[in-house]
């Protein structure tokens, strides 16, 4: 090659590199910027081929007679196969037609000219332009195929994340977020909406509710072109078994974007965001059905209770009340028994008011615990004094350990908490039949157990027993409201102990209250806080 013609094509490679390739030359020269760096985005694959062909030409042109023709052409062919994978069908198509012209200018004889003599070389020529067409079409079909299966994958795994986001969603404003970051990272679109059926009358313009009811008729993804712009507001219907949840709105800079694969992912999405939607909604149904069933159950009991307790006494109360008003008790014995009644069945009245009371103060969470060391066996003995008119004719076996320290508790709750036990062993014991009541430290815990001889507990109901309203015997003539238990529960619990109940192996039913205990102060530093 003379030398002025090898000077002559460097420098043209040298220009022809700046105006395609260099990302620093801003070329083709025109005014507007976008234009121009879209222009640069289609023309610089091509750039990039035909720099490629031309370098390679002029790097194995001094090589052509050491070098044989079918390696020559297996090179341009590599070029072609390498601008496939890197830049697509286009530029592999036009670097297949340079390389073949390049091949035949420079490296069959007659060099540097296009009329081939033999027609071995012609054959070569038009091979190897054949097979760098085909192996580069291959090529940038596969190129296309893998760059497909890379966005596919990214999608699946986006959805994926959709899903499992979605099962923890608690709200419609869950769904909508998590929906809206899956459509903006994976489509770059924005203004995500939920519209549900309740908003259809209030739709946002372009979207109208004739249009809307003709796209959840279609039940299938439609566009709804924004005035005066190139964008589009893209409705998904949010279909599922039961029936319509509503649906999806977006609006997309390119309605181009939509292909079939595109359409077929978003209305996947729609699948899962509607399914989402059905469940928060079978959730929300599901609680205020449990809500209404427990409030009804509830009153119920409520009512029962009442209407069985307290007009019982009420009843007593009136009768004996019109026998002394009356004067038909003439006799002073039984004028006092009737009095002596008339203050029982007030006592009864009085500790069941006063256990709804005391039910609804410590459910209402206001209460606060005082709490002061107190000796253990000063708090047995007040809740005894308490409760001497109900254990009258129930011997009660006191056992309490002698080297018990002092608790850190509220006494007064904890007074009514043993009450309420002493209370219910009372009830269900058999007139003459003793009580025990024991009280001892084992394993840091200070554990008060209180005993009877009554029926037992039903089998199974041994922890069922300390609920709202609930009772040993659900039909009986024993007073109460099934409120004692609970309130010793809820006391304990406040405490930072438990309480538990069981069967006594010869009969009887025993409950156990375990509080924790800890090193009490010495003497001096009680005064000092007193």
């Amino acid at each position: 090659m003379p030398f002025a013609t090898l000077m002559k094509t460097t420098f043209s490679c040298r220009y022809f590199y700046n105006f395609f390739i260099d990302p620093r030359v801003p070329w083709p020269p025109v005014q507007d910027s976008q234009l121009s760096s879209t222009f640069i985005v289609r023309i610089r694959p091509y750039g990039l081929g035909i720099f490629g062909c031309i370098a390679l030409t002029l790097l194995i042109a001094p090589l052509r007679t050491a070098i044989d023709l079918s390696n020559i052409a297996l090179l341009y062919v590599l070029l072609v196969v390498a601008t496939a994978v890197w830049s697509g069908r286009g530029p592999a198509v036009v670097t297949a037609l340079l390389g073949s012209l390049a091949f035949a200018y420079v490296f069959v004889p007659p060099y540097f000219s296009l009329a081939i003599t033999e027609v071995q070389h012609l054959i070569t020529a038009l091979i190897m332009l054949g097979v760098a067409l085909l192996v580069g079409h291959l090529t940038s079909t596969l190129k296309n195929h893998v760059e497909a299966a890379k966005v596919r994958e990214q999608h699946s795994r986006a959805l994926y994340v959709l899903a499992s986001q979605l099962t923890a969603a608690q709200t419609p404003g869950d769904v909508l977020k998590i929906s809206s970051h899956f459509l903006t990272t994976s489509f770059s679109v924005d203004d995500v909406r939920i519209f549900t059926p309740d908003a259809f009358d209030n739709l946002p313009a372009p979207l109208s509710p004739a249009s809307l009811a003709d796209i959840i008729a279609s039940r299938n993804l439609a566009t709804v072109p924004v005035p005066g712009t190139t964008r589009v507001l893209t409705v998904v219907p949010l279909r599922v078994a039961r029936g319509l949840q509503g649906v999806l709105g977006f609006v997309l800079d390119d309605a181009g974007t939509l292909t079939g694969y595109v359409r077929e992912l978003l209305e996947i999405m729609a699948s899962v965001v509607a399914v989402a939607l059905e469940r928060i909604h079978c959730a929300e149904l599901a609680k205020t059905t449990e809500v209404k069933m427990a409030s009804e159950t509830l009153r119920s009991t409520i009512l029962s209770a009442l209407s069985h307790d307290l007009r019982t006494p009420l009843t007593a109360l009136v009768g004996m009340a019109d026998t002394l008003a009356e004067g038909r008790a003439t006799e002073p014995e039984k004028q006092r028994a009737m009095i002596v009644a008339i203050r029982d069945q007030g006592l009864t009245i009085n500790r069941l008011v006063s256990n709804l009371l005391e039910m609804a103060r410590l459910q209402s969470g206001a209460v606060t615990l005082n709490k002061a060391w107190q000796p253990v066996e000063e708090v047995i003995g007040a809740s005894l004094q308490q409760m001497r008119m109900q254990l009258d004719g129930h011997p009660v076996k006191v056992e309490i350990m002698s080297t018990l320290p002092p608790v850190e508790i509220d006494s007064v709750l904890m007074e009514r908490a043993l009450c309420n036990l002493l209370e219910n062993a009372t009830k269900y014991s058999p007139p003459g039949t003793g009580i025990d009541l024991s009280a001892g430290q084992m394993n840091n815990c200070l554990e008060i157990e209180i005993c009877d001889r009554g029926p037992g507990l039903p089998d199974g109901c041994e922890a069922e027993i300390f609920g709202l309203f609930r009772r040993g015997q659900c039909e009986s003539n024993i007073p109460g409201v099934g409120l004692g238990l609970a309130i010793v529960r809820t006391i304990v619990e406040a405490h930072g102990g438990r309480v538990d109940a069981e069967n006594r192996r010869d009969g009887g039913a025993c409950f156990k209250v375990r509080l924790p205990m800890e090193t009490p102060p010495l003497v001096a530093e009680l005064e000092a806080q007193a």
